[in-house]
């Protein structure tokens, strides 16, 4: 998997440094230009990691918070970066949300670190996003998304079927999942959402998605209302995998 990483600075010795920089798992772009620009360009192509160089001419320690507001607006926060020839923004930074803080010049040995540290913080966020929690009174159930294969509605609760055929039942209307579920959630039916990365089959005479290679195996209909969607899943399925017509 590949980072993409954005630099906002003017100095040429920060840019050629990181256009230097020999590592395969990170790409680097720069924003050299007015803030105003960097910010509307960020939030077109937003990246993994931002290094932010506060030495540029354009900053003033109001101008950070600035940043962190407009990357409020993101749904995916990029990890940020401080890069500055002193110390002395160190506590502020950190205080507004910055996760790490170089020195100017900077040293591989250090960036190399703070990459490890940015991609970590990554990570941990993308294992919280894929557990959800089902409240029912007193009782708290931690489910990982990954493990569902659908959800059936059942007038205003919801069943949840899982890998292992296990069943579990949320006082949610199926709704309230299709909102709340990360975008490997589709619906395909009134009554059916299913985990596209569950998907091991799709029939169409029989208007059937299979969680088995197996027509006998466990499946859910999909309705007409729902076909594009489907067509769009199956597209995307042949699209990732190698696949072999007989």
């Amino acid at each position: 998997m590949q980072f993409k990483c954005s630099v906002i600075t003017r100095n040429l010795e920060v840019i050629k440094f990181f256009q230097s920089f020999d590592i395969c798992d990170y790409k680097f772009d720069f924003y050299s230009f007015r803030l105003e620009t960097a910010y509307n360009a960020l939030l077109k192509t937003p990246p993994s990691i931002l290094f932010v160089d506060l030495d540029h001419p354009d900053y003033r320690q109001s101008d950070w918070h600035s940043l962190v507001e407009v990357l409020n607006f993101l749904e995916c926060q990029p990890v940020l970066v401080a890069i500055s020839s002193t110390k002395s923004f160190a506590y502020q930074a950190l205080k507004v949300g910055f996760q790490d803080y170089l020195l100017n010049p900077l040293y591989e040995l250090d960036v190399r670190k703070s990459l490890l540290k940015s991609r970590k913080c990554l990570q941990l966020r993308t294992s919280r996003d894929n557990v959800i929690c089902l409240k029912s009174y007193s009782d708290y159930r931690f489910l990982n998304v990954e493990d569902i294969l659908y959800l059936k509605a059942d007038n205003n609760t919801t069943d949840l079927f899982l890998n292992g055929q296990k069943q579990v039942t949320a006082f949610k209307s199926l709704k309230y999942f299709e909102d709340n579920l990360p975008d490997e959630f589709l619906r395909i039916h009134n009554s059916y959402i299913i985990n596209k990365r569950a998907v091991k089959r799709i029939n169409y005479s029989k208007s059937l998605i299979f969680f088995d290679a197996d027509l006998n195996g466990h499946a859910v209909p999909f309705s007409r209302k729902f076909r594009d969607l489907v067509d769009g899943l199956k597209n995307t399925l042949l699209n990732d995998e190698q696949v072999l017509f007989g």
